[in-house]
Order: structure tokens, then sequence, then C-alpha cells
């Protein structure tokens, strides 16, 4: 679950699946389609991606080259070289509409 600013009111938002085991040797671009989250005449704008390592907190930059590309309601950003062993959460965030900022993510495992 991620949390959303709409002029300060905070809400969730769950993506389908929540989890998703990646390994260490694959490139993958992932698609967050945003299509639910707009009303009409919203598109999604700005977007930018964080991966972060879970036992860090940090950003893990080596693992999302580039910025998220935008699709007509898709974020898709590449996800690469993550380590054996770790957690991570990949946060899209955009925004729709003035003031109106979304911030889906999605847990990633990394076993193998």
């Amino acid at each position: 679950m991620t949390m959303v600013t709409t002029n300060g009111v905070c809400r969730d938002i769950s993506v389908c699946p929540e989890t998703l085991e990646m390994s260490s040797y694959e490139t993958l671009p992932l698609a967050f389609d945003v299509a639910d989250l707009l009303l009409v005449g919203e598109t999604p704008t700005a977007a930018t991606a964080q991966l972060i390592q879970i036992d860090t907190g940090m950003d893990y930059a080596p693992g999302h080259p580039g910025s998220p590309i935008i699709q007509g309601t898709q974020l898709i950003q590449t996800v690469t070289g993550l380590q054996v062993g770790k957690r991570y959460r990949l946060v899209m965030q955009f925004q729709a509409a003035p003031g109106k900022i979304w911030a889906p993510s999605l847990l990633i495992e990394c076993p193998e």
C-alpha cells in the first residue's frame, strides 16, 4: 500500500499483485496502469521512480536506470541488477492534476 496526498488528504493505493519475485539477472520493464486513479480530463505527468532497498531505506539508483516512460495511462520503469536476498519497493510518483499527486508502489523480492 502507498499513500497519496490530494489537497492534504491521504488515501491508500493498492497494486495487484502486491509482490513480484524477480531474479538478480533479469531486466524487466514494469508497468503501472493508473487509469483507475484518474478522473475525466486528467493525465499522468511529471513521473518519477524510486527503487528503495528495504534494508537500507535508500534509493537503489543502479536498479532503475533512466526515468519512467509515460504511455497513455501507463507508467513504465525498467528494473535491473537487483541483489540476491534483498527486498525492494518500486514507487512511481506522478501528478494527475494540480495539487493531486499519486504514488503507487510494488514490493519486489529477489530470492536468486
